[in-house]
């Protein structure tokens, strides 16, 4: 048993030490992956234990100004990494549309694309407190399988992204992905103002339609150079970016089915 840990440490030590990324080495928490681990343990714990327990005699927090601050900071944080990653890299000279192998070019361009790249990650770790006000607010309901494994899922992809792959092939998902939050925030900085747009399907069912139409770009930009080969990036990295969001668009489109195409059954047959 001593041998085999001692061989899954060695491993992780090579992997960590030859792949790493010397342009992101002095970024907080890019280094060893133990802090990640740690934060996605305590979130796990908080959402399924321990902010229950807390919560249980007590009356829900009303978090509105806090959640006002939290939604601004979260759009303007998510526009500036749309628009100056995408201005840095797709709309870059040296950046290729169809194609960008993992590389550690070191232009201009390619540093403001590597920090807006460690803003996406580090945009992924405050995404946690989404869960954190459901809980503090006693919105259980809100705290899904599909909220929960997402969120989670995401920190531990964007910090293996930021580490190894920044400024590659994958670095559209972060830019959809940027935008697809303006777009949810905003929506949700406007419900603290007019609630009445809450019990809106309109609002609701297009965000989510956006979310559906980012899985299937993503897939196309995955699995295109995956049956193509002609993309110079590792093909098992462009198959887990596949199979990753296809699996995203699955549960999105479940969720979908139920709660608007089901829903609005039922309505017509009452």
């Amino acid at each position: 048993m001593a041998l085999v840990l001692r061989n899954i440490y060695q491993t992780f030590n090579y992997f960590f030490t030859e792949y790493k990324d010397p342009r992101v080495e002095n970024y907080p928490l890019l280094g060893s992956p133990w802090p990640i681990v740690v934060i996605i343990v305590l979130y796990l714990q908080f959402v399924s234990n321990w902010g229950h327990r807390i919560m249980e005699n007590r009356t829900p927090f009303q978090l509105t100004t806090v959640m006002n601050t939290y939604n601004l900071i979260q759009i303007v944080m998510n526009l500036y990494i749309g628009i100056v990653g995408g201005l840095n890299s797709y709309f870059a000279v040296d950046y290729s549309w169809s194609c960008e192998p993992i590389s550690q070019k070191d232009s201009p361009s390619r540093q403001k694309l590597i920090f807006v790249t460690y803003l996406y990650f580090i945009s992924k770790i405050i995404d946690l407190l989404d869960t954190v006000f459901f809980v503090l607010r006693k919105k259980y309901n809100q705290i899904t399988f599909l909220h929960t494994y997402h969120h989670a899922g995401m920190v531990v992809a964007t910090y293996i992204f930021t580490k190894f792959l920044a400024g590659s092939h994958a670095t559209l998902l972060g830019l959809i992905n940027s935008f697809v939050h303006v777009i949810m925030y905003f929506y949700y900085f406007l419900t603290s103002f007019k609630p009445e747009l809450k019990r809106s399907l309109w609002w609701k069912k297009h965000i989510t339609q956006v979310q559906l139409i980012q899985f299937t770009i993503l897939m196309l930009h995955f699995g295109v150079p995956l049956v193509g080969e002609y993309c110079d990036f590792p093909k098992v990295l462009l198959f887990i970016g596949f199979t990753q969001n296809m699996f995203m668009f699955t549960l999105f489109a479940d969720f979908y089915i139920k709660a608007y195409i089901k829903q609005n059954k039922n309505i017509s047959r009452n």
